[in-house]
């Protein structure tokens, strides 16, 4: 834990700005299910940014309260995070048409969260979040969309790909000890984080509600 904090009203509060930054993700991803959940098409996308949501609003107090809750707080958060990566896998494998690759997959990823929730509490570290995240993301999601994409079927999943990929980089600099004026490598990673979000979000809008807000003009 940086020793990076401020008093107020008696307490000691760690990591101000890494708080900050934590909620604002936290706002934005619920935003982005608000948007997504209003479509059948979008649902396991939507609860991506649900969980991803709840992980960084309990994240941000997890750091905040630190010196209070220590790490059970922020453990707390990191169990939310196996379900957003879940559902985001779960987004991926529905676009297979491959039924016993699908079925497959998913025996897969339904083995992955148990195992990942078992490995937060015996090893109690955020090195676990990292790993379960990139097999999910990097291991998974990534290959089945840019398949999907190169079949050209009419959907391009590009964007959603790009922003997964950009958001390794965040991870690789909330590791340092980089800073920018008053932010440092923490709150900068978090911030190029909702960059990231952000184009996965406009990527999945792309390739599906556009689609059906033109299905619905054409039968209007």
């Amino acid at each position: 834990m940086e020793e990076n904090f401020i008093y107020l009203f008696g307490f000691k509060l760690m990591q101000p700005g890494a708080f900050i930054t934590d909620q604002l993700i936290a706002i934005v991803t619920f935003i982005f299910y608000l948007q997504l959940k209003k479509h059948k098409e979008t649902a396991d996308y939507s609860y991506f940014f649900l969980f991803m949501s709840i992980t960084s609003m309990v994240g941000g107090f997890g750091h905040l309260l630190y010196e209070y809750a220590g790490l059970p707080l922020q453990m707390f958060g990191w169990i939310f995070n196996a379900f957003s990566i879940y559902f985001i896998e779960k987004a991926a494998i529905n676009e297979l048409a491959d039924g016993k690759l699908k079925n497959f997959l998913s025996k897969a990823i339904n083995f992955q969260v148990v195992l990942y929730l078992i490995s937060i509490f015996v090893f109690r570290h955020f090195m676990v979040l990292t790993i379960n995240t990139v097999i999910g993301m990097l291991a998974l999601v990534v290959p089945v969309l840019a398949v999907q994409t190169f079949k050209k079927e009419g959907k391009n999943f590009l964007l959603i790909i790009v922003g997964i990929l950009l958001s390794a980089a965040p991870a690789l600099l909330h590791k340092t000890n980089i800073g920018f004026s008053i932010f440092s490598a923490k709150e900068i990673s978090h911030l190029i984080l909702i960059v990231c979000f952000y184009l996965i979000f406009i990527g999945i809008n792309n390739v599906f509600v556009k689609k059906l807000v033109l299905k619905s003009s054409e039968t209007v």
